[in-house]
């Protein structure tokens, strides 16, 4: 099935194809062309929409709200949750770090949005709809944004606005796409934090912060996918060419209120790349 509703330089759209890979066993995605293919046998928009409610059901989706440290209770906290809420997840929306819990860069949205509890919002939001049609609607297009949920910042084509929940928290219409917010959010387990901050998260002197992800000509797997991303900075330029690889880079932007939002991202070709920390990475056009 060719993926024709989303593009790689929208961030939420490149993580929505991710999270419906991660969903479905067994399945394959390549970014050969503009949008992406996924290969399963199977109604792949029925089997996702079946999910949902065991999703909804899920330890990391009910055991917290917002994993910041002020919320979780420090690392006695953090160590808590472990014993609940499965690694990859746990991972990926907090870690241990030197200085304490550090919470994943892709919260971009400040004040009282709690992350976890803006997925169960919008999951649910999601789950009085009919599912399959809101998966077309993301996976297929066109996105109508007829939807009353912004995500969390990570959607560079919908109208910046700051809430991530579907309630009033500003007087402002935030329309949304529902069915992609869902699976973008099943794409987290990729975006682990390492070293105090989320896989691909850069720092470009004198632009500000940036997010980088990989998109892969070739077949992948849920398990090659993972390779690739926690891999991408020690993989050579010549494999990553090999592969058609293609670099991502989207820049945080700031807002008036509120926090920061994604933009939409632009392709980089990695020059060279350094071992060691990947803010020593290198890129250019």
């Amino acid at each position: 099935m060719i993926l024709t509703g989303l593009r790689a330089e929208n961030p939420v759209a490149m993580m929505a194809a991710y999270g419906a890979l991660r969903l479905l066993p067994g399945a394959q995605l390549r970014w050969a062309e503009t949008h992406p293919e996924l290969d399963w046998e199977g109604d792949i928009l029925a089997a996702l929409a079946a999910q949902l409610p065991q999703r909804l059901a899920a330890p990391e989706l009910t055991a917290l709200d917002d994993p910041r440290d002020k919320n979780i209770g420090g690392e006695a906290g953090f160590r808590a949750l472990a014993a609940t809420i499965p690694h990859g997840w746990l991972t990926a929306y907090a870690a241990e770090g030197i200085d304490g819990i550090v919470g994943t860069d892709l919260l971009l949205l400040g004040g009282r949005h709690k992350f976890v509890e803006a997925a169960r919002v919008i999951m649910g939001a999601l789950a009085k709809c009919q599912v399959a049609d809101k998966l077309g609607e993301a996976l297929l297009g066109p996105w109508r944004y007829e939807d009353a949920a912004q995500a969390w910042g990570w959607d560079a084509t919908a109208r910046l606005e700051p809430a991530s929940l579907p309630l009033e928290v500003t007087a402002a219409h935030k329309p949304g796409v529902l069915g992609a917010y869902w699976l973008a959010w099943e794409s987290l387990p990729l975006w682990q934090i390492i070293n105090g901050h989320t896989v691909g998260w850069t720092r470009d002197k004198g632009e500000g912060w940036h997010w980088h992800y990989p998109t892969c000509r070739e077949w992948l797997s849920w398990d090659g996918l993972t390779a690739l991303v926690w891999g991408l900075p020690r993989l050579p330029v010549r494999e990553q060419q090999a592969l058609g690889v293609r670099v991502w880079l989207a820049p945080v932007l700031a807002t008036s209120q509120y926090g920061k939002e994604l933009g939409l991202a632009r392709t980089q070709c990695v020059r060279k790349i350094a071992a060691g920390s990947r803010n020593k990475q290198v890129y250019g056009n």
